[in-house]
C-alpha cells in the first residue's frame, strides 16, 4: 500500500521474499515504479503493481504475509495534485481517517493470513496531533492486535538532531 518512490520495492527485490504487491494512485509515480521494476528486477521476482489507492485495492482473502507502509499523513504529504490522492478524495481529517485510513487497514486485515503482520510508519504532525492514536484505535477496531512499536530514526532537516517516528506493529 502507498508504494511511494520505490524504496520498499527495492528492499523487496534485495530480500528473500517471493512476491511484492503495491498500490500507487499517482500516475507519474506509478509509471516510475513500473520502469524501476523493469530496469532493476533482473532476477524476475514477482512484482504486482496497481494504479489505485490502498483504500480501494482489496487483496485476495488471507493471501498476504505482511502489509507495510508509511501512508500519507492526511494532507501533510502531497505527492501529486491528481484527484486520486487521498488528501483530495478525503479533504478533512474525519473523512481521511474514516475513509482512506480505515478502508486501507480493513483491506489489509482481509488480505492478511492469520498471524500475519501489518506495520504502519505514521507520526503525529503539528496539523494532525492524534494520527498515531487514531491509527491504533482503527486498527484495533478492524480486528488487529497492537503487538509492538519500534522507532525509525530520521535525521533532522533543520539540523536539530534526530527525529523518531513510530512504526506500529499489528497482528491478525
Amino acid at each position: 500500500m502507498s508504494c511511494g518512490w520505490g524504496g520498499r520495492m527495492i528492499g523487496f527485490l534485495s530480500s528473500e521474499c517471493k512476491k511484492y504487491i503495491g498500490t500507487e494512485p499517482s500516475s507519474k509515480t506509478f509509471n516510475g515504479l513500473e520502469r524501476l521494476n523493469n530496469d532493476i528486477n533482473t532476477i524476475g521476482k514477482e512484482v504486482e503493481l496497481h494504479q489505485l489507492g490502498s483504500e480501494v485495492f482489496r487483496p485476495e482473502k488471507e493471501s498476504v504475509d505482511l502489509c507495510f507502509t508509511s501512508p500519507p499523513y492526511f494532507d501533510t504529504e502531497k505527492y501529486s495534485d491528481e484527484e486520486t490522492q487521498s488528501y483530495k478524495k478525503y479533504p478533512t481529517e474525519d473523512t481521511w481517517i474514516n475513509g482512506f485510513l480505515k478502508d486501507t487497514i480493513s483491506n489489509c486485515y482481509y488480505g492478511l493470513k492469520i498471524g500475519g503482520k501489518m506495520m504502519l510508519n505514521i507520526a503525529n504532525t503539528t496539523k494532525y496531533k492524534t494520527i498515531e492514536d487514531d491509527t491504533i484505535r482503527l486498527s484495533n477496531e478492524c480486528g488487529f492486535k497492537h503487538v509492538d512499536t519500534i522507532y525509525l530514526i530520521l535525521s533532522s532537516v533543520s539540523g536539530k538532531g534526530e527525529k523518531l517516528e513510530p512504526i506500529f506493529i499489528f497482528e491478525k
